[in-house]
């Protein structure tokens, strides 16, 4: 991807990139210092404001059109900890 690329064209540590998801591969490169961040996303609680969402609507309710769900930055502090553990 963009990390392969900047390296490929030399401007390795020039250009700061920033990710979204921090996949494990994202992590990998956030703690090696080539990759400065990562947006980590939290499937489970899109799907459970989904669900809640969907199930209040069935029954006649009203929802918010925007609905906030946790996201959390990924840094180099924390690209070795387990989203699960914190």
């Amino acid at each position: 991807g963009a990390l392969e690329v900047i390296a490929a064209a030399g401007l390795g540590g020039q250009v700061r990139v920033l990710g979204f998801d921090a996949v494990d591969g994202a992590r990998r490169a956030i703690g090696d210092g080539t990759m400065a961040a990562s947006v980590a996303q939290f499937p489970q609680d899109m799907g459970r404001v989904a669900v809640e969402s969907a199930v209040k609507l069935l029954r006649g309710e009203t929802v918010p059109a925007d609905q906030g769900v946790r996201i959390e930055l990924v840094t180099k502090e924390n690209a070795g900890v387990p989203a699960a553990s914190r």
